[in-house]
């Protein structure tokens, strides 16, 4: 059996780097279903989560948005 997968993702893959989080550290977000995956960054070391927040109410201050591989 065979299935189309044609159809577009809810959710564009963007990350938006959320603005002037502290001293050396990074925080990336990306809306996906049900919340947000937020990636922190401090030096070499980054840690990844799911932020559950189904309205997608949090609103940090964004400093920036960008395709995944214009961060990465």
């Amino acid at each position: 059996m065979s299935e189309a997968h044609d159809e577009q993702p809810d959710y564009p893959g963007e990350w938006e780097m959320v603005e002037d989080t502290g001293a050396g550290i990074r925080q990336f977000r990306q809306r996906v279903h049900g919340g947000w995956l937020v990636l922190v960054s401090i030096e070499e070391t980054s840690s990844t989560v799911f932020l559950p927040d189904p309205t997608h109410a949090w609103n940090p201050p964004i400093k920036q948005t960008r395709k995944r591989s214009d961060f990465f």
